[in-house]
């Protein structure tokens, strides 16, 4: 593992369902403690570069390393998978739950299945990262007991208890009432500010913009335009991501809101 390299640095990636190409040739590089929100219109092609970072897609062509090691082959081995995600943590817009676990085995079972650490280390630990999204009170509910907003803070928490480089966050509030949205929120602003290198597929345009270092347009497959947040909010240059804000501001002119 090269400590010196990106997190994640990608270049030319691909990706294809049978005809229908996805990812046209995709290439970004996200450092230590990076906080990027990649936004754009709906199959745009942001959940599907989500999923090949960790490889929960395979890629069609193109390279992907991760802390400097390279997996880009067509089929890696379940240890290599293993040791990838092990680094770049998920969380899923549905939470991913497995239901008929409490919430502390939820937290408990990777740790001690894949990283073979002792029972009562992935005790100590679960209750550690149940305390930093606030519901140790939780601990022995079950999924179907917590709200949707609590399910995400725990599913925040199941990653935490990998030790990731990164996390991944796959539009984590779009499942969520409005009224829940804020306390996931929260929790992701504090891992920002503990240095956390976090990649977030968003529809908060708020928080990408108050929080991110960088931000990626996705549309139709590429990253049309990417910067800082403020540059790509107040002067974007592409015609289609001009569109697309005027769209946000002005969610009464199109179908689409600024939950996109």
């Amino acid at each position: 593992m090269d400590t010196l390299s990106p997190v994640i640095a990608c270049k030319d990636l691909h990706k294809s369902y049978g005809s229908l190409e996805v990812l046209k040739g995709i290439s970004a590089t996200f450092e230590k403690g990076d906080v990027v929100s990649i936004i754009g219109p709906s199959g745009c092609g942001k959940s599907t570069f989500l999923r090949c970072l960790n490889r929960l897609e395979g890629i069609n062509q193109g390279q992907l390393e991760v802390m400097g090691q390279d997996v880009s082959a067509t089929k890696l081995s379940w240890k290599e998978l293993f040791d990838l995600r092990r680094q770049v943590s998920m969380v899923f817009q549905h939470f991913n739950l497995f239901p008929h676990l409490t919430v502390l085995e939820n937290l408990m079972l990777s740790p001690h299945k894949i990283l073979k650490f002792p029972a009562a280390d992935c005790l100590e630990l679960a209750f550690h990262y149940l305390s930093k999204v606030g519901l140790t009170d939780k601990a022995k509910a079950y999924p179907e007991q917590l709200s949707g907003g609590q399910k995400q803070r725990v599913a925040i928490a199941r990653s935490l208890c990998m030790k990731p480089e990164a996390i991944l966050f796959d539009e984590p509030t779009s499942a969520l009432d409005p009224e829940l949205v804020g306390e996931v929120l929260e929790v992701m602003r504090q891992l920002v500010e503990e240095g956390m290198t976090m990649i977030v597929v968003t529809h908060e345009m708020q928080f990408a913009r108050e929080v991110s270092n960088k931000l990626l347009f996705f549309n139709a497959g590429v990253i049309e335009e990417q910067g800082s947040p403020e540059a790509l909010f107040r002067n974007p240059r592409s015609d289609r991501l001009k569109a697309f804000l005027h769209r946000l501001k002005h969610p009464e002119n199109s179908l689409t809101s600024a939950r996109v």
